[in-house]
């Protein structure tokens, strides 16, 4: 029987419990090794004890860097406005918003897919818009109304007689280069590269950086990760910490499973 990560601890305590009437002497050796080695496993474990609202904590869980969720430092977000520089990291497919040396925001993105990949090299902002829509990239109608192309390119795809082009949504749009290359609100699959050369950020991190950020903010996109990052030890600890993390739910339910057999089998004696 399989129990969910949530449940599992409440059963373990509870039956934690009640084995604790149960000599050691008695118990499936099995089951006492799997309780040695959670233990353990949970000391280490207790190494990488970051404060809890600390990007060290951030990074050093939540499956970093390929996780949807975002991490923000609303402290460092008030003082961002005017102040502020935006990493975007390809290998890690994640955005870093930099304040005085401190990240104040980190975030997935989906970046250009193979073929359409998102140009390296140092940009700053050149313009801003909420409401943008592309002049290339869209869905293409014939005369009816009907969408004959979800994946159109205005600049190859030929508009039908009587049809229409219309251009994908890109709100929150902030132009990086000339030819059309830019951040914005778009759909995110955390480590996926998605877009056709775009920044694609989850809406409500394209709201913050949207306020923060000002024609002329610098914006790098880069390959490998920043040399000033500032958390690489806390990285390093995530990969060991998400093995770990692993290794105790595959515990924890081993030790439940172990524990329904051996009360079934002390039932079935009685």
């Amino acid at each position: 029987m399989n129990v969910s990560n949530t449940k599992l601890g409440t059963y373990l305590s509870a039956l934690l419990v009640i084995l604790s009437f149960v000599s050691c002497s008695h118990q499936n050796p099995q089951l006492v090794a799997a309780k040695e080695e959670l233990a353990q496993v949970q000391m280490k474990q207790a190494r990488y004890n970051y404060p809890p609202d600390s990007y060290e904590f951030f990074v050093s869980h939540n499956q970093y860097p390929v996780t949807i969720k975002i991490y923000k430092n609303p402290e460092l977000l008030q003082r961002a406005p005017g102040h502020c520089k935006v990493i975007i990291c390809l290998e890690q497919q994640r955005g870093r918003l930099y304040v005085d040396g401190q990240v104040a925001a980190d975030w997935p993105v989906s970046t250009g897919i193979p073929g359409r990949e998102t140009p390296t090299g140092n940009y700053t902002v050149r313009g801003k818009k909420e409401s943008y829509s592309s002049n290339r990239y869209g869905k293409m109608f014939d005369a009816e109304g009907k969408c004959i192309n979800s994946d159109a390119d205005a600049f190859k795809d030929a508009v039908p007689e009587g049809g229409r082009f219309e251009g994908s949504p890109m709100p929150f749009w902030q132009r990086l280069t000339g030819d059309g290359i830019g951040m914005h609100i778009g759909k995110v699959r955390a480590g996926h590269r998605l877009s056709h050369g775009c920044i694609r950020t989850p809406g409500d991190m394209a709201r913050d950086l949207y306020k923060v950020t000002r024609v002329g903010t610098r914006v790098s996109v880069i390959k490998d990760i920043e040399p000033e990052y500032p958390a690489r030890e806390a990285l390093v600890a995530g990969a060991e910490q998400n093995a770990l993390e692993r290794r105790a739910r595959e515990l924890q339910q081993k030790i439940y499973d172990l524990t329904m057999q051996q009360l079934a089998a002390e039932d079935s004696d009685t």
